[in-house]
């Protein structure tokens, strides 16, 4: 297996040599505070026993590993190169995030299970590698209906992201009172304090940390109170270090409610985007410019998926100052494609560059399912498209969220050269736990929700049902069937519900697989044991292949003059 295979995203130009370079006893030179801290934990990632690498001191002979920030290099903001040769590494970024990120690369080239060579304990092939990535913005949104994730989620998270690339994670839990219903109210000390070790944490990652509030289920918008309760909200969190702001207005009524509002912006169709429009200049100029802030305001208008203008569209174009970037879904909430046709025309309908809020792999509108399965459908030819990037919004199940998220930071560095059955099996190779359970990530890996949850095994089980053979079919049942219930990792704890459900509509499979090898007058003596095998597998709430499986177990009872409940 090549060395290339373990790093995601994959690097755009790269030129791979034969010999290894010993980086058993490496000496880190000094450079940027986060590239060398990430690379001193080459000797504990990879040495027996562990230790770390020393910055200095090291034999004479040692092979030198340094890293530089050079403005002047000629590559892309974030962007790097890393040469790696017999008795030297230079990692030399675009900036401090490019150098943390070559930093992230060598890591990757250190870091496959079997050893690159027999002569080095930890060793990396030579290399030249020249990368940056085509999207500035790459990131996740926790934006999801349910259950928030925890702080420690959140903290493997942001390491998550950093070791992939991702640079932007947005804080916008729906059911995170705070951030919604109770938008008003500061944050009690002991949430603020998480909030300002999450700040630390995506800073040292070089992960944008935005934090957004969602204040439209009950704001007076045209108050000048109620503008002010929102700029002491995001004072508070300013000051445990946050820097980037969003306003969302999804998810609530069309038509201004306040009479007040309605006197303010009107009664038309649309009037209610010159009350978001007003708040956002409001919050950009009195709260953002007077600080200084670095990025522009991000938000989320109430009219957010779909191509075409609408007048909520028009007004929100000529009322939103320009620089404010505007998250979309889509030509829907949640959506197998995306097109560049689609995303130039929302552009358009915006007046704005937008931001891609990706809906996948989101499971809030299904929380008996899960998603594992790689981003399929988006467009990958984006020159000329103002499209600033991508934030995915992913499943209430952190850990188990990371599959898929692998393959959205793969597409979002490189969407020219993305290929998602290649960056699933990277990121099936690379998470813990994650090969053992491969069975039930097929089984959950379709994409949009309501496409065929196999087609595979949709055809094999019709082929069954006319008499055909059944051999691979009984094969792939078998392999979730015996799907091991201590696979490792965080990963197999949030998905045992899903293994245990995987395994029983497994043997409901096989067991009607039986009944149909069997001649027809021993059928009907078969068919009570095939039901109630159903009815075990339909007992658990998980699904997993529920509109696949029993309706091939139903059909195999009805040929045997058995019928089962519904």
């Amino acid at each position: 297996m090549h060395a290339l295979d373990w790093i995601v995203p994959h690097p755009k130009t790269t030129a791979i040599g034969r010999s290894h370079v010993d980086l058993s006893g490496c000496r880190i030179q000094p450079g940027p505070a986060t590239a060398t801290a990430a690379l001193r934990a080459l000797g504990s990632a990879n040495a027996p026993g562990g230790r770390d690498v020393p910055p200095a001191g090291a034999p004479g002979d040692a092979v030198a590993v340094e890293v530089r920030v050079d403005a002047g290099a000629g590559l892309p903001p974030e962007g790097y190169t890393l040469s790696a040769a017999r008795d030297r590494v230079l990692i030399v970024g675009a900036d401090p995030a490019g150098a943390f990120y070559g930093a992230q690369t060598l890591l990757a080239l250190a870091a496959p299970p079997w050893p690159p060579c027999s002569d080095h304990r930890v060793c990396v092939p030579e290399a030249e590698i020249r990368d940056w990535p085509d999207l500035p913005l790459r990131g996740t949104i926790e934006g999801f209906y349910g259950t928030p994730w925890t702080h420690a989620d959140r903290m493997e998270h942001l390491r998550f992201s950093g070791r992939h690339k991702l640079n932007a994670y947005v804080y916008a839990p729906k059911d995170d009172p705070f951030h919604r219903e109770r938008w008003r109210e500061p944050y009690p000390e002991e949430e603020l304090a998480r909030l300002a070790e999450l700040v630390a944490e995506a800073a040292a990652r070089h992960v944008r940390f935005v934090f957004a509030l969602s204040p439209g289920l009950s704001m007076v918008y045209s108050d000048a109170g109620e503008r002010a309760a929102l700029r002491a909200k995001a004072e508070q969190v300013w000051k445990v270090g946050v820097r980037e702001f969003a306003l969302l207005f999804d998810d609530i009524p069309p038509e201004l409610r306040h009479e007040p509002d309605r006197q303010a912006f009107g009664t038309r169709e649309g009037a209610s985007a010159g009350a978001h429009a007003a708040v956002c200049r409001d919050f950009a100029a009195e709260f953002l410019a007077v600080r200084g802030a670095d990025r522009p305001l991000t938000m989320v208008p109430t009219d957010y998926a779909g191509t075409g203008r609408t007048a909520y569209r028009d007004r929100l174009a000529a009322e939103l100052p320009p620089d404010v970037l505007v998250w979309w879904t889509g030509s829907d909430v949640v959506v197998g494609e995306i097109s560049a046709r689609d995303m130039t025309a929302a552009a358009a309908s915006y007046g704005h560059r937008v931001a891609l809020w990706d809906n996948f792999p989101v499971n809030d509108f299904d929380f008996d399912r899960v998603f594992l399965g790689p981003l399929v459908g988006r467009a990958t030819e984006l020159d000329g498209v103002p499209l600033e990037g991508i934030t995915a919004n992913p499943m209430v199940e952190a850990a188990a969220s990371r599959i898929a998220l692998t393959t959205v930071a793969d597409y979002a560095w490189h969407p020219a050269a993305y290929d998602p059955a290649r960056s699933h099996e990277r990121a099936v190779r690379l998470l813990p736990g994650v090969a053992e359970l491969l069975p039930l990530v097929e089984a959950c890996s379709s994409w949009p929700p309501g496409a065929d949850q196999s087609p595979v095994l949709t055809t094999l089980c019709a082929d069954a049902l006319k008499g055909e053979p059944s051999v691979r079919l009984r094969a792939e049942l078998t392999r979730l069937a015996e799907l091991p219930l201590d696979a490792p990792g965080p990963i197999a704890a949030e998905l045992a519900r899903w293994v245990a459900a995987a395994k029983d509509m497994a043997v409901a499979g096989l067991t009607a697989l039986d009944l149909l090898g069997v001649a027809q007058e021993a059928r009907q003596a078969r068919a009570p044991a095939v039901a109630r095998a159903l009815a075990r597998a339909e007992e658990h709430k998980a699904n997993v292949l529920r509109r696949v499986i029993p309706p091939f177990v139903r059909a195999a009872l009805e040929q045997a003059g058995h019928h089962a409940a519904p």
